[in-house]
């Protein structure tokens, strides 16, 4: 079942992040999705990781490894907000069966902006790489940026999610894994809209 046929430009490539114009992405990969839920709801189940395993095949498990204004002592949240560090661990063929070696990414949340119902504003999300993790690169070898925007609209709420790589290295992981992450960022909607829409809301 497609999520985006009514949608325009369902794979949001033309879209900016705050970092990197859409133009100048040297590989580019989103998705977007019509749910039948409040736009409340879809952002509280994209921000909260401890829902992804029941949903998302792609990224199954998040470890959050820093919250702001949290010390040593606290149990770190797995609600994402502005500032909040954690680390990916991907499945880069979600669909396989096959035992696979997950592939983790250190980021750290850049842009936090919930939706408001009464004033119509657009949840907005975003993560980058984390410059302190061990992941990642060197930003003129790869950097990244993944945007999220949750939008109410008539009888439910418009999803879009799009990322934005450049440096030299995009240029090796566009080849290798640019079909694979097509997939991927697919799947990311489409099993969204499922779990949301299948609890009812």
């Amino acid at each position: 079942m497609s999520t985006s046929t009514s949608l325009p430009n369902p794979d949001n490539s033309d879209r900016d992040t705050p970092s990197f114009k859409a133009a100048d992405a040297i590989l580019q990969a989103g998705s977007s999705a019509f749910i039948a839920a409040p736009a409340q709801k879809v952002w509280e189940t994209v921000i909260d990781t401890s829902t992804w395993p029941e949903w998302n095949s792609f990224v199954p498990r998040v470890t959050v490894y820093s919250q702001p204004d949290s010390d040593a002592n606290d149990t770190l949240s797995p609600i994402l907000q502005l500032g909040t560090k954690m680390t990916f661990h991907a499945r880069m063929d979600p669909t396989s069966t096959k035992p696979q070696k997950s592939t983790d990414t250190g980021l750290i949340v850049t842009v936090f902006s919930p939706p408001n119902a009464e004033t119509g504003a657009t949840g907005r999300i975003v993560w980058a790489f984390d410059p302190d993790a061990a992941t990642t690169y060197s930003p003129s070898l790869l950097a990244v940026e993944r945007q999220h925007e949750v939008r109410q609209v008539e009888g439910g709420t418009e999803l879009r999610n799009w990322e934005n790589m450049v440096g030299w290295l995009a240029y090796v992981v566009r080849w290798m894994y640019k079909k694979q992450l097509d997939v991927n960022f697919e799947m990311w909607s489409v099993e969204l809209k499922k779990f949301l829409e299948g609890e009812g809301n």
